[in-house]
């Protein structure tokens, strides 16, 4: 900052005084070169009192001429009299003759003395030639009036000039270095020092240290600017603090948050146990009196050994049953680990298929499975999505037990999932339609807020929908429930597919 401050301040220091010296030139110029001509004026007029023919003889009045150019040191001169041509001396030019017969005339329609610079304008300050052309009047007694023009070279003249504008420009360059310095240090000591105690006072400042920002002295406006930034810096303090602490309330409301929805899941998932163990128990007493009637033959001693090896082969598939039935309800209770994976939403959905088959809750209800997703991969928490497919078909299960067919079925639960595009991104759409009673609007609009239920007292918590929108949420789908035209509801859940090679067969039952 301090170098481009100097030079912009250097250089508009040096566009003033080069401006000022060519202004100054300019008018001195002009000045010298009038002054030039009134001297050479008054010789003129004198010489044409004493020495001007009487007579219009050309050769006495070019011998005048003549006598005028070598006194005066003109380089060429002319006489316009009334009537007669222009008379002019030998070396004159064409360039030179125009000028002058110019001069004449313009001398001789004003009826006085006339001055005219011809030549590079720039003369003074570059070696080219520049001339002063005279026209003076003359009007005597007893004679015609005349116009005497005369060109007089001012290279001498502007040479003196410029020895003169050589010294000029020294004195005006030594002035402008002494005002460089002298400026600079001033801006050091009122701007440029101040303002690096300002930026190093800055960087010192730290809120944790407790660093004390100091204000610079004075009234000028870098003594403002130093208290407006210490205000500054105590309100960014005050913020930081606030913010921290509303930071430290948000995560300590997160944490709160992220707990109730655990404990909200671990309910509903305690729920869904203690109902399909309910449901189980007649499942597992099956098998157990299967395998109690083989373990009976076994104990009889005319069977033969393949008959004996078979009883063993069927008790052994019974007991796998029971292992199987109390392994997936124990997987259900089991607190979930919550690291997400990617997994197969048909397989889930066969896992929850297969708990839920034995069960009371089912009898009467035929399941169409329309399986037609080719990909249905998913990212997710295994134990959740598992949570989310159970509570969808335990409630429409319930739906359709509480609204029985006229053919005596509880009805058809129709399980459905394809594959779309939105926003040039694959999705799953899982949809699972019920014949129950169906769903009025302001119950479809309710239907996933914690605790409510259209349910009979006693029969469901309300957590279980409230649950699955949060589950799914968290892996980035959304949840939708409405009622449908002819009765029933649909669910629909849709969640963004793990792009991959792999492709699902369709399971249809």
């Amino acid at each position: 900052m301090k170098l481009r401050t100097t030079l912009t301040i250097g250089l508009l220091i040096a566009l003033a005084t080069g401006m000022t010296f060519f202004v100054v030139t300019l008018f001195w110029q002009r000045e010298s070169a009038l002054g030039f001509a009134g001297k050479k004026e008054e010789i003129l007029a004198q010489r044409v009192v004493h020495l001007l023919p009487k007579t219009a003889e050309t050769a006495d009045v070019a011998a005048f001429l003549t006598a005028d150019v070598q006194a005066t040191g003109a380089l060429v001169g002319c006489l316009q009299q009334v009537g007669q041509p222009l008379l002019c001396t030998d070396a004159t030019t064409a360039e030179a003759l125009a000028a002058l017969q110019s001069v004449s005339a313009q001398t001789m329609a004003a009826r006085h003395t006339v001055r005219s610079l011809s030549g590079v304008q720039w003369s003074a300050f570059l070696p080219h030639q520049r001339y002063l052309d005279i026209g003076l009047y003359i009007d005597k007694p007893g004679q015609e009036p005349q116009a005497l023009a005369l060109r007089y070279p001012l290279a001498d003249h502007y040479q003196a000039m410029q020895a003169m504008q050589r010294y000029i420009a020294g004195y005006l360059g030594l002035n402008f270095v002494i005002v460089l310095v002298l400026g600079f240090f001033r801006l050091h000591h009122q701007l440029f020092r101040p303002m690096e105690r300002l930026v190093h006072m800055s960087d010192s400042y730290r809120d944790e240290s407790g660093v004390p920002f100091l204000t610079l002295r004075g009234g000028d406006e870098l003594g403002q600017l130093s208290v407006a930034l210490q205000q500054m810096l105590a309100r960014i303090t005050a913020d930081r603090t606030t913010m921290q602490q509303q930071m430290a309330s948000l995560e300590e409301a997160n944490q709160q948050l992220i707990a109730t929805r655990e404990e909200m899941v671990r309910s509903e998932k305690l729920s869904s146990v203690g109902r399909l163990a309910a449901g189980l128990a007649h499942d597992i007493g099956n098998p157990i009196g299967i395998v109690q009637g083989y373990l009976g033959l076994l104990q009889q001693h005319d069977i033969s050994k393949a008959e004996r090896h078979d009883f063993c082969t069927r008790a052994g598939q019974e007991l796998e049953r029971v292992s199987r039935l109390v392994r997936q309800l124990l997987d259900l209770a089991r607190p979930s680990t919550g690291v997400a994976a990617v997994i197969d939403t048909h397989e889930v959905l066969e896992e929850v298929l297969e708990l839920l088959r034995p069960q009371s809750l089912l009898t009467g209800i035929r399941i169409e499975l329309r399986l037609q997703a080719e990909q249905s991969l998913v990212h997710a928490v295994q134990p959740h999505l598992f949570q989310v497919l159970l509570n969808c078909l335990i409630n429409s299960a319930d739906a359709m037990q509480a609204h029985p067919t006229d053919t005596g079925e509880r009805g058809v639960l129709t399980v459905h999932t394809n594959n779309q595009i939105t926003d040039n991104k694959q999705q799953l759409v899982f949809s699972l339609t019920d014949t129950g009673g169906g769903l009025s609007p302001e119950a479809a609009a309710n239907a996933f807020d914690p605790f409510f239920t259209t349910k009979a007292p006693g029969k469901g918590t309300g957590l279980g929908l409230s649950v699955s929108y949060a589950l799914i949420t968290a892996m980035g789908g959304e949840i939708y429930l409405a009622g449908q035209p002819k009765g029933g509801a649909k669910l629909t859940i849709v969640l963004p597919v793990c792009q991959s090679d792999h492709n699902n067969e369709n399971h249809v039952e």
